[in-house]
């Protein structure tokens, strides 16, 4: 159910997501202070968008009902989450959570999340491009 829960309107609200009628939103983050220190921008890609804040996944993909005919194509839903300056050579924690009215936020449990873990290897600027293969 599109819109978020009073409970989590202060995250959804510092995480600048467009509230859509028909979708819910995703965000993701430095997990620490430490990690957010080291992304300082992020773009979400979405099947009909892309944004600077949220990504967004239309409602219309639930509930998943299932392939009803074999020669039925099922497209999942998806969000790209392309982290455009990360600082390099730094193990870098990443939280993403979706908000939705019916969707209950719990860090503890991992409900409504998902953690991974992204680093970057700085290559060296005096190296030629026929050596990197080798680094």
């Amino acid at each position: 159910k599109p819109g978020y829960l009073l409970e989590d309107e202060h995250a959804f609200k510092s995480a600048k997501c467009r509230s859509k009628s028909n979708a819910i939103a995703i965000h993701c983050y430095g997990e620490y202070p430490v990690d957010a220190d080291n992304i300082k921008n992020i773009t979400y890609i979405s099947e009909n968008d892309h944004d600077n804040n949220c990504g967004s996944l239309e409602t219309k993909w639930f509930p998943y009902e299932g392939k009803k005919e074999r020669q039925d194509v099922y497209q999942a839903p998806y969000i790209w989450v392309q982290f455009n300056e990360v600082k390099p050579n730094v193990l870098i924690n990443v939280m993403c959570r979706i908000f939705g009215g019916n969707i209950n936020f719990d860090r503890k449990s991992s409900r409504a999340l998902t953690r991974f873990q992204i680093y970057i290897k700085d290559i060296p600027k005096n190296i030629s491009s026929s050596k990197i293969g080798e680094i």
